[in-house]
């Protein structure tokens, strides 16, 4: 698979998109190429997510099910969807639990349909029940009857959910021997790969944008890590001074989806700095893209086909 950057044999995506504008990060920054990489991933998802038959498209990075839960209230109709965990972008089944916390799911009905939301919709004691019915309005799921109990993650909705990015995540790091980074909950393990960036200045021994660094054993905790850059070798010492918001970036993340498609993210993150540049191969990149994304859609709409597909063994006698 494709990570962000792989520097060693050059297999990462950010230097797929090197060898395709010919820019190196002097011209073309890790910042931008990132950017465009996320954009590439919306776009993605927003094909994916049109073209596949429902349920089958998800982030292959996520390690939950894509389920997301509210807790239902007494006496409350109306449930916030950005109050969910994750953002949700499509919502591919809503269910609640009753009274004796069984599941079962809700019809959802259209808000254009209502003849009367304001009745419909009551939350008059008398009115209230075991939800059957929902719909949506603004950021806001309704359900009826409004529910007369409350039950802990009562409120549950299948959802298909956004890509994860190539996210930048704060740091501090020590000016010491070596130099010791601190971020909440990290999450590197030993030989990920980061990249950093700063609105500010770093302190000597760390470089912004064009290095790559690796994490390494030594110092590693769930909070904090050390980096060196080789992969296993010695820790990074820092001096001088620093100043402003320090920020990295995990390059050793895959995108989650199909490694077939990992070129079109780079070719997608490759094509406005060649329209910019007025770059020759712009044409023959903006054709390639258009075929990717008809192969993309192909490649969805076909997906409930394939996993009906049942495989059997050949038989075979045995004397």
């Amino acid at each position: 698979m494709s990570q962000l950057s792989e520097s060693i044999y050059s297999g990462g995506l950010i230097e797929e998109i090197t060898r395709i504008t010919g820019a190196e990060l002097a011209v073309y920054s890790n910042k931008a190429r990132i950017v465009r990489l996320n954009h590439a991933l919306d776009k993605y998802w927003q094909m994916a997510s049109d073209a596949a038959p429902k349920g089958t498209f998800d982030d292959t990075n996520q390690t939950s099910a894509p389920i997301e839960t509210q807790n239902l209230v007494a006496g409350t109709n109306a449930y916030k969807l950005t109050d969910f965990t994750n953002e949700i972008l499509q919502i591919l089944k809503l269910s609640i639990l009753d009274d004796n916390a069984k599941e079962f799911d809700l019809i959802r009905e259209e808000f254009d349909d209502l003849w009367d939301f304001n009745t419909l919709y009551s939350t008059d004691v008398a009115d209230r029940g075991i939800p059957q019915v929902w719909t949506k309005m603004g950021d806001y799921i309704y359900i009826r009857q409004t529910p007369d109990y409350s039950e802990t993650n009562g409120l549950r909705a299948y959802i298909n959910r956004e890509l994860s990015k190539f996210a930048w995540v704060t740091f501090t790091v020590t000016i010491a021997s070596p130099g010791v980074f601190s971020a909440t909950g990290h999450g590197l393990v030993a030989g990920d790969a980061v990249i950093l960036e700063t609105d500010g200045a770093l302190p000597t021994g760390l470089s912004a944008d064009t290095v790559l660094y690796y994490v390494i054993s030594a110092g590693l905790t769930a909070d904090a890590f050390e980096v060196s850059t080789t992969i296993g070798g010695s820790a990074v010492n820092t001096s001088g001074s620093q100043s402003g918001n320090h920020k990295f970036t995990k390059a050793t993340k895959e995108p989650g989806i199909p490694v077939i498609h990992h070129d079109y993210l780079a070719r997608y993150a490759s094509l406005p700095f060649l329209i910019e540049k007025k770059l020759p191969q712009k044409n023959d990149i903006a054709q390639l893209i258009a075929r990717d994304e008809e192969k993309i859609l192909d490649y969805w709409q076909n997906r409930d086909r394939e996993l009906r597909t049942v495989i059997r063994p050949r038989k075979r006698i045995f004397r």
